[in-house]
């Protein structure tokens, strides 16, 4: 099968990792277990025995406590519904991406004598009782010397220490002994955790403006420097570019410190990092920061709001107004309540984002009370491997020539299909789609290893202040525009009569043929895939053994008997 012709450049930058090798994630001593089912609101995602999966919220600041939920100047009421979603799910720790409270004392309860910091330590408190970890860093509301003084005695596990749960991590590591537990980085299983705090140091010194240049070494170090079967993520609160806000990770605007952020972006890229997650702008945005040059991109993840505010980006972007990296918009959705689920499973991590109403009419809100429902949504589900590849597909482009790299003597493409979504960010920037392959071996009664298949569905695009309602009011479906999938069958026997074919892991955990999701009407072929011909059609080539399915959504994929 031909190299698809829409390759970004971190295709191949990693393509030889896991290939051939067991998926299987190392259990660690202390982990916490995943084997229960993720949240009922929309599709699980099926998984290994070996997977494990953690939790990202972000911004929990809130106002005077009115209601008797939201103690110190923090978003308590929701803290709560996150943790209860972490202990349903059985997630190994929750990683939160700074402004933990609104302001460092309790001035707005009648008690500026009394720090906050200690309040959210409590309010995490149950996610420790059950055995899962809590790890966050330091926002712009939380940033001064004496936070930077209190912040790891609040987490003493920042630093590998303490009598909160670590979640399995080890190693470890910050860029300086003054920095210790306020950036840090640690290993937890598959995965490693970069996470950086740019504020004012413990000894009063240093800029917001600059002071992650003087990190730029470790974090090189952190994410070259570990093991191929790997997973990196690395977490911060202000963002590379932002939505709403102008000030970035490395200064006033994005083309602040340029040179430095070319490096960054360049350690991101040849170095296989997963995501960049930040928060900051209360609102969901999943975007691509490439460099100056063109050369080095990252995804980009904008964490929602957890918190009484809710921040509308700017018009134009802020990456059209500045000189700095340029952005391709993958997704938006403004002025919900939001928490993100995160599933490794070997060499696949699939992340999967809820959000529910903020209990007010949809729209802007600034929250005084914890809204009374508890109704999250599944509105998206995105990923990244270490075994396959990722393809930027803009709007009006073809998926042609889609590959997923031999894996285990299989391999996968897709022959045809166009990215037909129409949809824009509330700036007006048509959406493109980042379509990302991998592989996980085969389980029992699959002829094939699964095959991973992401980002084919309709943009999420969820911006319109004319809309009214409390929304998000349900699930999205996944669906996408049509394409034709071909899988290679290797040395598979099988029998060419509609029994055989390609294989859709269900939410439940069951197989279905793929082709009859979403309640398409299935017609077989035997014979060549026929690249024109409705969903729901699907067959197999006796001369050549691949199988092919004419689908509209990506999924988790094998080859099967008795479809």
């Amino acid at each position: 099968m031909p190299a698809s012709p829409h390759l970004d450049r971190r295709s191949v930058l990693r393509l030889p990792i896991g290939v051939g090798a067991a998926a299987g994630a190392v259990t660690l001593a202390g982990a916490a277990s995943s084997a229960a089912p993720l949240p009922a609101a929309g599709p699980a995602r099926p998984r290994s025995a070996d997977a494990w999966t953690f939790g990202l919220m972000s911004d929990t600041q809130w106002g005077a406590d009115a209601d008797g939920e939201n103690p110190g100047s923090i978003a308590g009421g929701l803290q709560r519904l996150i943790n209860q979603r972490m202990i349903d799910l059985g997630a190994a720790f929750l990683l939160q991406v700074g402004d933990n409270v609104d302001v460092e004392d309790d001035r707005y309860n009648g008690r500026p004598e009394v720090r906050t910091l200690p309040i959210k330590g409590e309010l995490v408190q149950p996610l420790y009782d059950a055995g899962i970890g809590f790890y966050s860093l330091r926002g712009n509301h939380e940033a001064s010397q004496t936070a930077a003084q209190e912040f790891p005695e609040v987490f003493p596990q920042h630093r590998g220490e303490g009598p909160h749960p670590l979640a399995g991590a080890t190693n470890f590591s910050s860029p300086s002994a003054l920095l210790e537990g306020l950036s840090y980085s640690f290993d937890v299983r598959n995965l490693r955790l970069v996470i950086l705090d740019q504020f004012t140091r413990p000894d009063g010194t240093g800029s917001t403006n600059d002071n992650i240049l003087d990190q730029l070494d470790w974090i090189e170090e952190r994410v070259m420097d570990r093991p191929e079967d790997m997973h990196c993520i690395i977490a911060a609160h202000k963002n590379i570019i932002g939505g709403n806000h102008v000030d970035s990770l490395f200064g006033a605007d994005p083309s602040a410190n340029a040179d430095g952020v070319d490096r960054f972006l360049r350690i991101c890229d040849e170095g296989g990092v997963a995501f960049v997650w930040g928060g900051h702008d209360h609102h969901h945005k999943r975007s691509m920061i490439t460099s100056r040059d063109g050369r080095h991109s990252v995804e980009q993840l904008i964490a929602g709001s957890d918190s009484s505010k809710f921040y509308t980006p700017r018009t134009p972007a802020i990456a059209d107004s500045y000189d700095g990296p340029s952005e391709t918009i993958l997704a938006e959705e403004l002025w919900t309540l939001t928490h993100y689920v995160i599933t490794v499973d070997g060499p696949v991590l699939e992340v999967d984002f809820y959000s529910m109403s903020t209990g007010t009419d949809y729209g802007p809100a600034s929250l005084t009370a914890t809204p009374s429902g508890n109704d999250w949504h599944w509105r998206e589900g995105w990923a990244s491997t270490l075994n396959g590849t990722s393809t930027i597909v803009e709007p009006g482009g073809s998926y042609e020539g889609i590959t997923a790299a031999d894996y285990q003597g299989h391999a996968a493409e897709i022959l045809a299909g166009t990215n037909t979504a129409e949809r824009a960010d509330c700036a007006g920037r048509a959406m493109s789609q980042r379509v990302v392959t991998g592989w996980t071996p085969a389980a029992r009664g699959e002829a094939s290893p699964r095959l991973h298949l992401h980002g084919l569905h309709h943009n999420l695009a969820l911006h319109d202040d004319t809309l009214t309602g409390l929304l998000p009011a349900a699930d999205e479906t996944g669906e996408g525009s049509p394409f034709v999938l071909e899988i290679d069958g290797g040395r598979t026997a099988f029998r060419a009569d509609g029994s055989y074919g390609i294989a859709a892991l269900a939410a439940d955990g069951t197989w279905e043929n793929a082709a009859a999701r979403g309640g398409a009407e299935v017609s077989f072929v035997r014979g060549a895939a026929r690249t024109d011909a409705p969903v729901g059609t699907f067959g197999v080539d006796p001369s050549t053994k691949r199988a092919w399915a004419v689908l509209d959504r990506g999924g988790v994929f094998a080859l099967r008997r008795g479809i």
